[in-house]
């Protein structure tokens, strides 16, 4: 979050429209949405509850993360709801107890990012005894189908809820089974392959905290950029490439400016 600040204290200095546009928005987004907040509660739970928790045996675990799995098709269900002649309750729309009054429903407790922690902890110490072919077989048709449920769900979406966020942003919430089915291939394939550790890929790990924290400005920014610098008519999927990469290398340089001073280092360490 500090380094949020940094980009507000240049923006006030030079005073640019576009530098505005650019910054401000993206900051005001990221100060009110889960992206940092969620962190906070990461830490909360992480230093009371986690090491007891853990302590419990596999079969709990396992309990627990059937449940989450439930819990990630909540947002669909929600949505479907009114169609299915749901009529909220008092005015309110929310489901398995949520109302007004009352803003903890049914699976509160055990759904959204906690799951994704402890599913973490679960595929760590009991891998998946699952040879390549299965695991390949298995991975990149759940990694496509989730991609695809992503995908075509925006553009669903865009068609019949046009700038309506509450429905645009449901198929990108990480609490939703299709984004678990894009998560859940890539960590074990990548565990399965268990790459060599190597300084630089050690520095990398290190910095993604802080590229984390900063890199959604470079988006914003590099949207801008490559509308202005790529010719009418660009595949969508050109520009994308280009901004992923434009804003993974200039937020991973300015996590290494960080680091370069013991007293900035500890910002995004």
């Amino acid at each position: 979050m500090v380094l949020y600040l940094c980009f507000l204290f240049l923006i006030c200095f030079l005073g640019i429209n576009r530098i505005f546009r650019n910054f401000v928005l993206p900051l005001s987004f990221l100060f009110s949405c889960s992206l940092i907040h969620f962190l906070k509660s990461f830490y909360c739970f992480s230093a009371i509850f986690l090491r007891s928790f853990f302590s419990v045996c596999r079969s709990t675990i396992l309990l627990f993360l059937k449940v989450w799995g439930i819990s990630l098709f909540l947002p669909y269900l929600k949505m479907l709801a009114p169609a299915l002649g749901y009529i909220g309750n008092w005015g309110n729309m929310d489901i398995l107890g949520g109302c007004d009054w009352n803003a903890f429903g049914t699976f509160y407790y055990v759904s959204g990012f906690i799951g994704y922690l402890v599913l973490a902890y679960y595929l760590k110490t009991y891998p998946l005894a699952w040879s390549w072919k299965k695991t390949l077989w298995t991975g990149i048709p759940m990694f496509l189908a989730g991609y695809a449920v992503t995908f075509g769900g925006y553009l669903v979406m865009q068609e019949y809820f046009p700038g309506n966020y509450a429905y645009l942003e449901i198929v990108w919430l990480f609490g939703g089974i299709n984004v678990f089915m894009m998560t859940f291939p890539v960590f074990v394939i990548v565990q399965k392959w268990n790459p060599r550790t190597s300084p630089f890929l050690s520095r990398l790990a290190s910095m993604t905290f802080g590229i984390y924290l900063c890199h959604f400005v470079f988006v914003q920014m590099g949207y801008d950029l490559f509308a202005a610098l790529l010719p009418e008519g660009t595949p969508s999927v050109v520009r994308i490439v280009c901004m992923a990469v434009t804003a993974f290398l200039v937020s991973g340089l300015l996590v290494r400016l960080f680091f370069a001073s013991h007293l900035t280092r500890r910002l995004v360490a």
